[in-house]
């Protein structure tokens, strides 16, 4: 007999800063975010316009899965990732 999934989802907390006029819309120059562990690009930009609506259309696309041409998301200073489906 299979035995019933425990599917706990494991989070990371991570700090967005914003620049320019995402930082001007949202008021604030950093955004506290809650992802899974094994987000993507998209998880990142949901869960950014969630935090933030008003950055929908501006820096986030009208759908809510990723981000606009003009923006970038640069993790650690290490890495740039503008692939939707890549795993910060």
């Amino acid at each position: 007999m299979a035995q019933p999934h425990n599917r706990t989802l494991k989070t990371v907390s991570v700090r967005v800063e914003l620049f320019g006029m995402a930082r001007l819309v949202c008021d604030c120059s950093l955004l506290a975010l809650d992802l899974p562990c094994e987000a993507t690009l998209t998880d990142m930009a949901q869960a950014f316009a969630m935090a933030c609506p008003a950055l929908r259309g501006l820096a986030i696309t009208s759908d809510g899965t990723g981000l606009l041409e003009s923006y970038t998301l640069n993790v650690n200073e290490r890495a740039f990732v503008t692939e939707t489906g890549v795993h910060l």
